[in-house]
């Protein structure tokens, strides 16, 4: 794990016992990259309606692409994960990683505009991480 502090806090403040199974981390991993996904996409589109630097503004466009693509993947992921249909869950899962990195990747094509997203982007990259690897976890189960 790139931060295991970072996902060590995650799933322990989120977890309600302190005995649970890959699937438990599973779906934590999953409501805590939808609400992160969603937080950010909001924070893009605020960021969005006060930027008028056009280098920044396209930019932060093909972020909140990104992240509505991360938002959907996941929001179908986790309505397989409930149907305990951890194959489908795990196909529309892969699909954010590239998302989430052509966010990151945007800030640093030419102009490179400042990035206000650098923390978000590493969470995100963090959380859809942890969320797949629990998720390849339930399919060895």
């Amino acid at each position: 794990m790139e931060d295991y502090g970072f996902c060590n806090r995650v799933f322990h403040e989120n977890m309600e016992s302190p005995e649970i199974d890959h699937v438990g981390l599973a779906a934590i991993a999953m409501e805590q990259t939808i609400t992160n996904a969603t937080s950010t996409h909001e924070y893009i589109s605020d960021l969005l309606r006060r930027t008028t630097e056009k280098s920044l503004r396209n930019v932060l466009v093909a972020c909140e692409n990104a992240f509505g693509i991360v938002e959907s993947s996941f929001g179908a992921a986790m309505q397989s994960f409930h149907r305990k249909e951890y194959d489908d869950m795990l196909k529309l899962e892969q699909v954010a990683p590239r998302a989430q990195a052509s966010c990151e990747t945007s800030f640093t094509a030419p102009p490179s505009p400042p990035n206000p997203l650098a923390e978000r982007n590493r969470e995100m990259r963090i959380l859809i991480t942890m969320a797949i690897v629990s998720g390849k976890a339930i399919l060895k189960l």
